[in-house]
């Protein structure tokens, strides 16, 4: 019975955003607005994604697009065709994305993470290189999804170059610092990875994994009580981060 209230719940939510609302006093009915419209649309769909129902997902997010086109609807329509594995679609609808919101970083990133996933260099390249025409932002996270691909790749020596880059638009970009400090880390440059990390940690702030990197870096420096207070930020603020459960399994 509760399954039933909720399902006829739903239905009268589509109902009411397809146009009609019946008026108290009989009048014409009021058409929808276009934004309310796709925003409902949108929350449907992706409440759909979230369960795993993709099949009734896909429209609510088409029409969320149809009614009042926005990056969010795009992007998750498009993370839904790389879900069911329809790449030809996925492609198509990033390509949409951001044709028509070139401002959008989030679709930048995503766009950058499936042509990673097929091993599309040479896309990936002409999409950083298109970034680069944009603001400095856009600019810098196109630099980092592209180290971040190479990095994936085992490729550091082009994932750093990247990384370096991206810092010439965006100089505290955690996003590329931090996987160069890790490079630096894995050559033997604690000093070089130090200074990173904390510039990271004294313009941005904490996060799980800057101070996973600073107790890795301590640690091979020899501050212990350094590492001890690092640590215990760690279990404070970020305690079921894979980076938490990482230093306290050893």
């Amino acid at each position: 019975m509760q399954q039933r209230t909720a399902i006829i719940t739903l239905l009268s939510s589509i109902f009411l955003l397809g146009g009609c609302i019946t008026t108290t006093d009989g009048k014409k009915p009021l058409k929808a607005k276009p934004k309310a419209a796709a925003k409902s649309y949108f929350e449907l769909g992706a409440s759909y994604m979230q369960r795993g129902r993709y099949d009734l997902a896909e429209p609510k997010l088409q029409r969320s697009i149809d009614a009042y086109p926005t990056a969010e609807a795009y992007n998750a329509l498009a993370l839904l065709y790389e879900e069911i594995h329809d790449n030809l679609l996925a492609e198509e609808t990033y390509e949409k994305l951001l044709a028509t919101f070139p401002d959008y970083g989030r679709g930048y990133l995503n766009y950058n993470i499936f042509l990673c996933k097929y091993n599309r260099t040479g896309q990936i390249e002409a999409l950083a290189a298109k970034m680069a025409a944009q603001n400095k932002e856009i600019a810098a996270i196109g630099q980092i999804a592209a180290g971040n691909c190479a990095f994936s790749k085992g490729d550091m020596t082009t994932a750093a170059n990247h990384y370096k880059r991206a810092l010439i638009y965006e100089q505290y970009a955690a996003g590329a610092l931090l996987p160069l400090a890790e490079i630096d880390l894995q050559k033997g440059f604690v000093n070089e990875a130090k200074e990173k990390v904390d510039k990271v940690n004294n313009y941005i702030g904490y996060s799980a994994r800057s101070l996973y990197l600073s107790i890795l870096i301590n640690r091979e420096l020899g501050n212990r009580l350094e590492e001890r207070r690092l640590m215990q930020s760690l279990r404070a603020r970020f305690p079921n981060s894979p980076e938490a459960r990482n230093i306290f399994s050893q």
